[in-house]
């Protein structure tokens, strides 16, 4: 799984490189769905001649890695028709046409809650009906799609995970362009930091995983409600207050969740910095 690994880091850097030189959300998708067909047909071409070491390396393989490939091509696709599409009219008609696509992504995400609940919980009892090939079973819920699929590269489900990590990706874009039409984003925003003179010096990648260690501890809550902070608003109030702009903050931790050897790396670091400065305090 080494080479497709490598295949991932490589296709980021890529879309990276894009995002920095395109000069409109349209050359962005356009450029950026080129660059992830390219992966995709490498990682078919390497996949369909490759044996699994076992049963467990082809679950992790359909479950954790595949789709994010395969979520990245929905999302530019999906991206680009949003924006070719979108009205020339009225910010009123932008705003009805952006909440009309995020109603059909809550649509598909009722119809799949049972699977989406699975994968979200971690949930390992049904992997093998899922994320292995050749386990058609129309009662675990499969989507037409299936039957168009190589089947060499293809489970009932690993579709299913893409669609819901493109789908995020969608609605944080989608709840980005509401905000900036009804005025309440700002690319521009001066805030108390800039003033100040500071700034992140750490990777996006490394404040995501704080901040979704956060949310997991619980260490926010909604004044309204009461309850553990929703990561969409964690994400939004440190874009305000830190000025700075997240992007697709389910991505970035999804690569995190990639990691193997320490997956918690900024965390990590961050506690023995700590403790070594309590250590050097205490020296005194």
């Amino acid at each position: 799984m080494e080479t497709v690994i490598e295949l991932y880091e490589q296709l980021k850097r890529k879309l990276m490189d894009i995002e920095l030189t395109a000069t409109n959300i349209l050359e962005l998708a356009k450029l950026s769905y080129q660059a992830v067909e390219t992966s995709m047909i490498q990682l078919k071409a390497f996949v369909i001649t490759y044996t699994f070491k076992d049963t467990a390396e082809e679950i992790y393989f359909f479950r954790e890695l595949k789709p994010g490939f395969y979520s990245r091509m929905i999302y530019y696709i999906r991206l680009f028709e949003i924006e070719t599409n979108k009205p020339d009219g009225s910010d009123r008609a932008q705003r009805k046409y952006f909440k009309k696509k995020l109603g059909g992504i809550k649509t598909y995400s009722e119809e799949n809650i049972p699977f989406y609940k699975y994968y979200r919980s971690g949930a390992r009892h049904m992997d093998i009906a899922y994320f292995t090939r050749d386990k058609f079973d129309i009662l675990i819920g499969i989507d037409v799609s299936y039957f168009d699929c190589d089947p060499a590269f293809c489970t009932s489900h690993d579709y299913k995970v893409a669609m819901l990590l493109a789908n995020e990706q969608l609605i944080a874009y989608l709840n980005k362009a509401l905000q900036k039409l009804s005025g309440q984003y700002s690319d521009s925003k001066i805030n108390v930091l800039e003033d100040l003179g500071l700034n992140w010096a750490e990777t996006k990648t490394a404040f995501v995983e704080l901040m979704y260690g956060l949310q997991s501890l619980g260490a926010f809550y909604n004044v309204k409600t009461k309850a553990k902070a929703d990561i969409n608003d964690i994400a939004r109030f440190f874009e305000v207050v830190l000025g700075i702009d997240l992007g697709n903050y389910y991505r970035l931790y999804y690569d995190i969740r990639l990691r193997k050897k320490e997956p918690t790396t900024f965390i990590d670091k961050l506690k023995q910095s700590l403790i070594k400065r309590m250590n050097e305090t205490d020296d005194r």
